[in-house]
């Protein structure tokens, strides 16, 4: 686990601030930088959630607009009713393309590596891939593990993050 510096303080995101999860209660609790990096941790998975279940639309634009690629039109997944990854390939491909969308669209990870994971039960259809990933935490960048699975049936993706000890 990451040392933490006393004299450097880490923030939440702007948005995670303008949260109220304890509506309740009228005082801010100061949270300890263990807490902090806790609630970014928490943030991270959840906006990570959010992003892999959002779809765009495939129309793919015109050359000459090559900033509209990183722009939120093409925030999230491709509707995965287009996608195939029925064979080893096509998941290779599915898997450098959803770590292409991660490093577009989440600047809080340094680094970032997606790797599949292989079903132990051969009738299992969900893919199931791990999120490696570095996040920039002042004062010591924060390394986080993701498992996500995707189910064929609804589309959604299931993100969570293996235990942090």
């Amino acid at each position: 686990m990451a040392r933490v510096d006393k004299k450097k303080k880490l923030r939440p995101s702007i948005l995670d601030r303008l949260f109220d999860n304890d509506l309740n209660n009228n005082v801010e609790v100061d949270l300890d930088q263990h807490q902090k990096l806790k609630q970014l941790r928490d943030s991270v998975r959840r906006d990570l959630e959010n992003l892999l279940n959002t779809r765009f639309r495939m129309i793919e634009p015109a050359d000459e607009y090559s900033e509209l690629k990183k722009s939120l039109l093409n925030y999230g997944l491709p509707d995965l009713a287009t996608v195939n990854i029925s064979d080893s390939e096509k998941r290779k491909k599915f898997i450098q393309h959803l770590e292409s969308i991660l490093i577009e669209f989440e600047p809080r990870f340094k680094t970032v590596k997606v790797t599949y994971m292989e079903n132990s039960d051969i009738l299992d259809r969900t893919l199931r891939f791990r999120i490696d990933a570095t996040l920039y935490a002042d004062p010591s960048p924060e390394v986080v593990v993701f498992d996500s699975i995707l189910e064929p049936v609804t589309r959604n993706v299931n993100v969570e993050e293996l235990s942090h000890g």
